[in-house]
């Protein structure tokens, strides 16, 4: 019986515990099953970066490629005439990317995957790329775009890399020849920025590590300069003198300065009013904060007389921007005599440059000095091109101030191209509602497709343009500096996006007929520009160009009138692509197209106040200039700006009568970089680089071997520099770019220094060190005050017997050095003199704030 019952009591507590068991069990389950959803919901939360993505979804799958695909792009090696490329695709998600319904648009800036046949199209499509399974397929001008072929590729698993190789033509020397913000998009859906390509810091582009990759061939001399190479260049050329050593800048024609000087405090002194300059006198109390006064009977005043200074030289012609300016230390009081209110500005500019020395400085004083002084040419420009990426009012404003500061007189606005209309039309408002805006719209009925690394929505600074307001408010601001605003349309090519323009208003307005029709099919587009474009070219034989002129150029016009009067427009002219003109339904002689067009323009009577500007190579007919006579030129002054090399049109175009401004590309395109480095930003098709003393040292009456003489040098007006912006998309960019090499052009074109002259190259060197000085210990400052982002060169340096040597383009800024720690984050020390190094150091320039400062470069023992 004991037995029996312990069975029984045995098989009851296994039931108990089974059913105990029975229950836990599924709860456990669930307990897991809750845990695990709950954690790789986390997980994917976290992967995200917060990102709510449905993958299942077509949209939610672009969005995954944007957010996951790491993109990698890697130059491998340069032969000249082509490059070769890898890029590398790798999905850091935790999806498979297999969907092969997408396409990711990039830009480049040289033609990918071209054909060898070097007459027709080079441009080319649905190219498969070696074993990747991806094609290319160019869109028009430097954009393309990359597909999945649907039978080749594979689907790209978690952490697997797709390796794709890619070549181009020419070379890519830089890093800044890649653009950012490549995108992703499908059928019907919305485009993505791919994540790792966002920004202007381009990390998705490699270093650039060995020869192969920063040469365009083996005979290639231009390597990246090491911290010794500049401070071998550095250490016999640029000397610092410790203080600044021009007077002003740019250098006045006579200067006298004495030992004495007067202490300067703008509240104790004051300007007296003036009947024949009022606005530069309102402009001078302005910027200093100073009373005008009727009358005084004190000293330590300022005061505008209207005269003519006599000069040590003598020249016949007047000069309508000459002053006098004399500080009278004794006497205490400063006196600016000009013939014009022109010249006036000119003189208050340099007391404002001498002014801004004597606050900043310890004394407070100003030195007794003596100055007579006119420009060299009557045309010192700057040219800004706000099609390629647009430029808000606000940079140009400032642009102007330190135009002014410098005695720049011509601000040439690039308004138009391919790539953006920048300006209202009112009467054409298709103009800025399509052709100011760049997003994804490949039926470009609402935008014009992306380029130069814009991205696919219209918020970049791919888009926008300048208000009828806008416009004004920039001309009264000019008006007031005395720097007159040139405008430039350009025509007949580099059209693009007037042409797509005026296309969605000929289909919203069909009962204007041909009114402002340029072209269509009958015209052909078997051609392309140097920017990959084959429909971006008007018909001069049309119409509708001359109606559409009409509109624009009478809009400007009036648009000035009542704030400083149109007197000169440019029309562009430049890189008409000879088989359009050739192949352009037309009745006229073809072989005189670009004539036929120059004829028109300038013999139209409704605009009979107007000169005209072109680019030179719109004025040649196989490298001859088109009389002027043969072009109806009469008592209006034609204008050629002379830019390329290989036409050496220069003497010619002056010998003919043109009027002539020298942009030397080679010299004066400031989109070029200041160094042979592939970290620097810039374009190189002129020169490989152009760095500031090389602007300083530009002759611009000077030509080369096979220029032939200069008969008529009167011809040669001036100078312009040209800030290009393909590559220039931000207000830091802009600025790098721009500063101190204007500065530089500014002094050319004011100032003709003897060594011009003499060819003494000492006397060349001794100038220079004056220059580089005084930009260190005085313009640079004043840049800072401004918040400029001026470019700062890396530091020179040798270590030599343990002791650390530097050198540096711009003598006496402030250097810093950092000892290489590894992973260990850099701490930075001010140079001080003598300093013994055992390891791998950094270095970097610091700007004479010490707020900025410039790319770091090393130096080993």
């Amino acid at each position: 019986m004991f037995s029996l019952r312990m069975k029984r009591t045995i098989n009851w507590t296994s039931m108990g515990f089974l059913r105990k068991l029975l229950i836990t069990v599924p709860l456990v389950v669930v307990c897991i099953l809750i845990f695990r959803t709950q954690y790789f919901k986390m997980k994917s939360t976290v992967d995200r970066i917060g990102d709510d993505i449905d993958y299942e979804t077509p949209q939610g799958k672009i969005d995954y490629i944007a957010q996951y695909l790491d993109v990698r792009w890697t130059v491998k090696q340069n032969l000249h005439t082509y490059a070769k490329h890898v890029l590398v695709f790798k999905n850091t998600g935790t999806h498979t990317i297999e969907d092969k319904l997408w396409k990711i648009y990039f830009h480049h800036i040289r033609i990918v995957e071209p054909k060898n046949d070097m007459i027709d199209d080079r441009y080319q499509h649905n190219i498969l790329l070696g074993q990747s399974g991806l094609r290319v397929s160019h869109v028009s001008g430097l954009l393309y775009y990359i597909f999945p072929d649907k039978y080749l590729y594979k689907p790209l698993k978690p952490s697997e890399e797709l390796s794709v190789p890619i070549m181009s033509s020419h070379f890519q020397l830089s890093k800044t020849d890649s653009f950012p913000n490549w995108y992703v998009t499908g059928p019907n859906l919305a485009p993505q920025i791919i994540k790792s390509t966002e920004g202007e810091e381009l990390e998705f582009v490699s270093s650039f590590n060995h020869p192969d990759q920063w040469k365009r061939s083996k005979e290639d001399e231009h390597n990246p300069y090491t911290a010794k190479d500049r401070y071998n260049m550095s250490k016999h050329s640029f000397k610092d003198l410790a203080k600044t050593r021009k007077t002003i800048i740019p250098t006045p024609e006579e200067v006298r300065v004495s030992e004495k000087s007067v202490v300067f405090d703008a509240s104790e002194w004051v300007i007296l009013s003036s009947v024949d300059f009022p606005s530069e006198v309102q402009f001078l109390a302005d910027k200093l904060a100073m009373k005008i006064v009727q009358k005084t009977d004190k000293d330590k005043f300022i005061q505008f007389s209207k005269g003519s200074p006599t000069f040590h030289k003598h020249i016949q012609e007047q000069n309508n921007e000459a002053y006098e300016l004399r500080v009278d230390a004794e006497l205490q009081k400063i006196s600016i005599i000009s013939p014009t209110s022109h010249g006036a500005f000119n003189g208050l500019q340099s007391l404002l440059s001498l002014v801004d020395e004597s606050v900043h400085s310890k004394e407070k004083s100003l030195q007794d000095v003596h100055i007579k002084d006119r420009p060299r040419f009557t045309y010192r420009g700057h040219m800004v091109d706000l099609s390629r990426n647009f430029h808000g009012k606000e940079t140009i404003m400032e642009l102007l101030d330190i135009m002014a500061m410098y005695k720049l007189n011509k601000l040439h606005l690039h308004l138009s191209d391919d790539d953006g209309w920048r300006l209202q039309i009112p009467q054409i408002p298709e103009l800025t509602k399509l052709g100011s805006n760049r997003c994804h719209d490949e039926k470009e009925t609402i935008c014009l497709m992306p380029s130069l690394g814009s991205g696919p929505h219209k918020t970049s600074l791919g888009s926008g343009y300048y208000t009828v307001k806008d416009y004004q408010e920039i001309l009264k601001y000019a008006n007031r500096r005395h720097i007159q605003i040139i405008p430039e349309i350009d025509m007949p090519s580099h059209m693009r996006a007037a042409l797509k323009s005026i296309t969605l208003r000929q289909q919203n307005r069909k009962d204007e007929g041909d009114l402002y029709k340029m072209t269509d099919s009958e015209d052909g587009n078997n051609y392309r520009t140097a920017q990959g474009f084959n429909d971006n070219s008007a018909n001069p034989c049309r119409q509708g160009l001359y109606n559409f002129i009409d509109v624009v150029l009478g809009t400007l016009v009036s648009i000035h009138k009542d704030i400083q009067p149109l007197t000169l427009f440019h029309i562009g002219g430049d890189e008409v692509p000879a088989r359009a003109m050739r192949d352009m339904k037309c009745s006229v002689n073809r072989n005189d197209i670009k004539q036929y067009f120059i004829e028109k323009i300038v013999g139209n009577t409704k605009f009979n106040e107007l000169s005209y500007a072109v680019w030179e190579d719109g004025l040649l007919k196989n490298n001859t200039p088109y009389s002027l006579k043969s072009l109806g030129v009469k008592e209006r002054d034609l204008y050629a700006f002379v830019w390329t090399e290989h036409n050496k049109a220069l003497f010619k175009v002056a010998n003919a009568g043109y009027k002539v401004v020298n942009c030397r590309g080679a010299y004066l395109y400031f989109d070029h970089p200041y160094e042979p480095d592939p970290e620097e930003r810039g374009l190189y098709w002129a020169t490989r680089y152009i760095n500031t003393k090389m602007v300083f040292g530009f002759d611009p009456l000077k030509g080369k071997e096979g220029y032939g003489s200069l008969d008529k040098p009167e011809n040669i007006v001036g100078m312009q520099s040209q800030l290009w912006t393909e590559l220039i998309r931000t207000k830091e960019q802009f600025d790098y770019m721009t500063y101190p090499r204007l500065q530089a052009m500014a002094e050319r074109a004011w100032h003709r220094a003897e060594w011009e002259t003499t060819a003494d190259q000492i006397e060349f060197e001794r100038d220079w060190i004056k220059f580089a000085n005084s930009l260190s210990y005085r313009e640079l400052p004043k840049l800072d005050r401004m918040h400029v982002n001026y470019r700062l060169p890396p530091p020179g340096a040798i270590i030599k017997d343990g002791i650390l040597h530097v050198a540096s383009v711009f003598p006496g800024l402030p250097i810093e050095y950092s000892v290489n720690t590894g992973s260990q984050p850099l701490v930075w020390n001010r140079l001080k003199g003598g300093e013994r190094i055992t390891e791998t150091i950094s270095l970097r320039t610091l700007s004479p704030d010490g707020k900025r400062h410039s790319r770091e470069v090393y130096v080993r023992p």
